[in-house]
Protein backbone atom coordinates (compact mmCIF):
# COMPACT_ATOMS: atom_id res chain seq x y z
CA UNK A 1 0.00 0.00 0.00
CA UNK A 2 1.10 3.59 -0.80
CA UNK A 3 0.22 6.44 0.88
CA UNK A 4 -0.91 9.83 -0.69
CA UNK A 5 2.02 11.41 0.00
CA UNK A 6 4.64 9.05 -1.40
CA UNK A 7 2.49 8.58 -4.70
CA UNK A 8 2.23 12.61 -5.40
CA UNK A 9 6.19 12.00 -5.41
CA UNK A 10 6.04 10.32 -8.22
CA UNK A 11 3.22 11.79 -10.33
CA UNK A 12 2.51 14.99 -11.77
CA UNK A 13 -0.98 14.81 -10.05
CA UNK A 14 -0.25 17.80 -6.68
CA UNK A 15 -0.45 16.54 -3.37
CA UNK A 16 -3.06 18.86 -3.04
CA UNK A 17 -5.65 17.60 -5.51
CA UNK A 18 -4.87 14.06 -4.33
CA UNK A 19 -5.79 15.37 -0.84
CA UNK A 20 -8.70 17.18 -1.99
CA UNK A 21 -9.64 13.22 -3.63
CA UNK A 22 -9.28 11.87 -0.70
CA UNK A 23 -11.72 14.73 1.54
CA UNK A 24 -13.96 14.16 -0.89
CA UNK A 25 -13.90 10.38 -0.89
CA UNK A 26 -13.12 9.56 -4.36
CA UNK A 27 -9.61 7.52 -3.48
CA UNK A 28 -8.71 6.38 0.43
CA UNK A 29 -5.21 6.98 1.84
CA UNK A 30 -3.47 4.61 1.67
CA UNK A 31 -4.38 4.51 -1.57
CA UNK A 32 -6.14 1.10 -2.98
CA UNK A 33 -5.67 -0.79 -6.05
CA UNK A 34 -8.50 0.08 -6.98
CA UNK A 35 -7.40 3.89 -6.62
CA UNK A 36 -4.15 3.60 -8.64
CA UNK A 37 -6.00 2.32 -11.70
CA UNK A 38 -8.31 5.67 -11.72
CA UNK A 39 -4.74 7.96 -10.84
CA UNK A 40 -3.56 6.11 -13.58
CA UNK A 41 -5.91 7.01 -16.33
CA UNK A 42 -6.39 10.49 -14.10
CA UNK A 43 -2.80 10.95 -14.81
CA UNK A 44 -3.23 10.54 -18.89
CA UNK A 45 -5.82 12.94 -18.71
CA UNK A 46 -4.26 15.60 -16.27
CA UNK A 47 -3.88 18.55 -17.91
CA UNK A 48 -5.29 18.49 -21.20
CA UNK A 49 -6.03 21.43 -23.10
CA UNK A 50 -9.13 20.40 -24.85
CA UNK A 51 -10.80 18.20 -21.66
CA UNK A 52 -9.49 21.92 -19.90
CA UNK A 53 -11.23 24.28 -22.30
CA UNK A 54 -14.67 21.97 -22.43
CA UNK A 55 -14.84 22.29 -18.38
CA UNK A 56 -14.40 26.12 -18.66
CA UNK A 57 -16.72 26.49 -21.37
CA UNK A 58 -19.75 26.20 -19.12
CA UNK A 59 -18.66 29.22 -16.63
CA UNK A 60 -19.30 32.74 -17.99
CA UNK A 61 -16.58 35.08 -19.34
CA UNK A 62 -17.06 36.75 -16.56
CA UNK A 63 -16.24 33.34 -14.18
CA UNK A 64 -13.87 32.15 -16.89
CA UNK A 65 -11.43 35.53 -16.34
CA UNK A 66 -11.63 35.38 -12.33
CA UNK A 67 -10.31 31.59 -12.41
CA UNK A 68 -7.74 32.24 -14.75
CA UNK A 69 -6.43 35.31 -12.33
CA UNK A 70 -6.73 33.09 -9.71
CA UNK A 71 -5.75 29.99 -10.66
CA UNK A 72 -2.43 30.05 -9.07
CA UNK A 73 -3.51 31.31 -5.99
CA UNK A 74 -3.50 28.02 -3.73
CA UNK A 75 -6.05 28.64 -0.65
CA UNK A 76 -9.27 30.24 -0.13
CA UNK A 77 -8.07 33.27 1.68
CA UNK A 78 -5.85 34.23 -0.42
CA UNK A 79 -8.27 34.11 -3.26
CA UNK A 80 -10.83 36.10 -1.11
CA UNK A 81 -7.75 39.32 -0.90
CA UNK A 82 -7.57 38.52 -4.59
CA UNK A 83 -10.91 39.18 -5.12
CA UNK A 84 -11.41 42.24 -2.46
CA UNK A 85 -8.71 43.91 -3.83
CA UNK A 86 -9.68 43.67 -7.65
CA UNK A 87 -13.53 44.35 -7.01
CA UNK A 88 -12.68 47.92 -5.08
CA UNK A 89 -13.93 50.38 -6.92
CA UNK A 90 -11.47 53.52 -8.45
CA UNK A 91 -10.41 55.62 -5.82
CA UNK A 92 -11.52 53.66 -3.22
CA UNK A 93 -8.82 52.33 0.04
CA UNK A 94 -8.46 49.46 1.78
CA UNK A 95 -6.00 49.16 4.59
CA UNK A 96 -4.63 46.04 4.66
CA UNK A 97 -5.36 45.83 8.28
CA UNK A 98 -8.81 45.64 7.38
CA UNK A 99 -8.17 42.96 5.05
CA UNK A 100 -5.81 40.91 7.95
CA UNK A 101 -8.93 41.01 10.13
CA UNK A 102 -11.72 40.33 7.07
CA UNK A 103 -9.72 37.03 6.82
CA UNK A 104 -8.81 36.28 10.11
CA UNK A 105 -13.03 36.40 11.51
CA UNK A 106 -14.01 34.82 8.21
CA UNK A 107 -11.39 31.48 8.23
CA UNK A 108 -11.08 31.62 11.81
CA UNK A 109 -7.41 31.63 12.03
CA UNK A 110 -4.49 34.00 12.91
CA UNK A 111 -1.99 35.36 10.08
CA UNK A 112 1.63 34.71 10.34
CA UNK A 113 4.11 37.12 9.09
CA UNK A 114 5.12 35.12 5.84
CA UNK A 115 0.96 35.53 5.30
CA UNK A 116 0.81 38.77 5.82
CA UNK A 117 3.74 39.55 3.39
CA UNK A 118 1.83 36.80 0.64
CA UNK A 119 -0.96 39.80 1.50
CA UNK A 120 1.03 42.37 0.28
CA UNK A 121 2.63 40.63 -2.82
CA UNK A 122 -1.39 40.03 -3.78
CA UNK A 123 -2.52 43.32 -3.62
CA UNK A 124 0.46 44.66 -5.59
CA UNK A 125 -0.66 41.68 -8.43
CA UNK A 126 -3.70 43.16 -8.14
CA UNK A 127 -2.62 46.92 -8.68
CA UNK A 128 -0.37 45.49 -11.69
CA UNK A 129 -3.60 43.86 -13.47
CA UNK A 130 -5.93 46.81 -12.75
CA UNK A 131 -3.20 49.16 -14.11
CA UNK A 132 -2.80 47.02 -17.27
CA UNK A 133 -6.45 46.77 -17.72
CA UNK A 134 -6.90 50.66 -17.72
CA UNK A 135 -4.04 51.04 -20.21
CA UNK A 136 -5.33 48.23 -22.70
CA UNK A 137 -8.72 50.41 -22.21
CA UNK A 138 -7.13 53.94 -23.07
CA UNK A 139 -5.61 52.17 -26.19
Amino acid sequence: MISITDYAKQTPIPKRTLSYLHRMGIIDDPLRQEDLAGLCFFEQIWGNKELLRAQLTCLSIKARLSFVRTADLPSKWERYAYSRYYNLQPGAKLPMRAVVEEIQTTFGFLLKKQQINRLYQIRNRVQVVKHREKNAANN
